[in-house]
């Protein structure tokens, strides 16, 4: 992990949101309509206050696979319950998300006072 990733936290789907849905079990959906995957989660950077990457999980044969989704232009479709984003499958990196830690309430607290503009 490099310097910029030891900073990052993650955030499972199940605690995203949009303003008016829950983002767990949304399905992620590229250009060509394909579907990469189901929202995992998201790596966000708590002292910057901003998400920089979703987490992809796409079923394996065997076991399923997480991938990091930089964070660019995504629009949540509500009646399909799925984001569409500017990327195809084979442009996605695996990553393990057992090397990151989970945001935690110390997360919070540094960056309600990160003097970091919001």
């Amino acid at each position: 992990m490099d310097a910029m990733g030891a900073n990052l936290r993650y955030v499972g789907a199940d605690q995203l949101r949009t303003h008016a849905d829950s983002l767990d079990g949304t399905v992620l959906l590229s250009p060509a309509d394909t579907a990469l995957g189901r929202l995992a989660g998201a790596l966000i950077d708590p002292m910057g206050r901003q998400v920089c990457y979703l987490i992809v999980e796409s079923r394996g044969w065997l076991a399923p696979h997480q991938y990091l989704l930089p964070l660019g232009i995504a629009r949540f479709d509500r009646e399909r319950k799925a984001l569409l984003v500017d990327v195809e499958a084979d442009t996605l990196r695996e990553v393990q998300i057992d090397t990151f830690q989970r945001f935690s309430d110390d997360d919070l607290i540094a960056a309600l006072f990160s003097p970091v503009a919001a």
